[in-house]
């Protein structure tokens, strides 16, 4: 089965998700699958309008929005308004991290120490478990310390990495593997399970 998916997030850099998004549905048994992103829009409604303006049919929407503190409910009827006043109707999933996507970051040691070029760095991180993941107050800063913290460097070559740190979250978030410590994170478990289900719609 071939689903035509478009997936609309918040701004570029959450662009990377596309591949993480395909390894789940090639895990849920989707093997085939084309996807297009949309984050224009100042509104989220808009956004999903316009990217479903952007071709005639897509099988399924993919829908990103951070919880941040808002909420995970407030968030999810916010995606679910927009989808219904797009008119589209087919199915459709919340991307809903807690409170931020870097949460999802966080739980990969080895990932952060590859991504800085320091595979056998000693330093401990300290990240969170699965469980402290969601109840953090500022993912991102902590992402970003870990990565400084994973490097081990110091004087112009920190100030180098500091400078490319969006880039190499960016390529964390696109490399981000399927279950693991995600299958302990409620927010990713929701993803996943909605996930599921909408294949489950589009195959009857």
């Amino acid at each position: 089965m071939v689903v035509a998916c478009l997936l609309v997030c918040e701004g570029i850099s959450d662009t990377p998700l596309t591949s993480h998004i395909q390894r789940l549905l090639d895990h849920l048994g989707c093997h085939s699958s084309i996807f297009d992103v949309s984050t224009s829009g100042r509104r989220l409604v808009d956004k999903v309008r316009n990217g479903l303006a952007g071709a005639s049919h897509y099988d399924a929407l993919f829908v990103h929005r951070d919880a941040d503190r808002a909420g995970v409910d407030a968030r999810y009827r916010e995606i679910s308004e927009a989808v219904q006043q797009s008119g589209y109707g087919r199915p459709w999933v919340g991307i809903v991290p807690v409170r931020t996507t870097e949460a999802w970051l966080l739980l990969d040691d080895t990932a952060i120490r590859d991504i800085v070029h320091n595979p056998n760095g000693r330093i401990r991180l300290d990240l969170p478990s699965p469980a402290e993941a969601e109840r953090m107050a500022d993912p991102k800063s902590a992402l970003r310390s870990a990565m400084l913290l994973a490097a081990g460097v110091h004087g112009r070559k920190r100030r180098d990495l500091a400078r490319e740190l969006p880039n190499l979250r960016n390529r964390l978030l696109e490399n981000l593997p399927i279950g693991g410590p995600l299958e302990q994170v409620p927010s990713w478990v929701r993803f996943r399970d909605d996930t599921a289900a909408a294949l489950r719609e589009l195959d009857g």
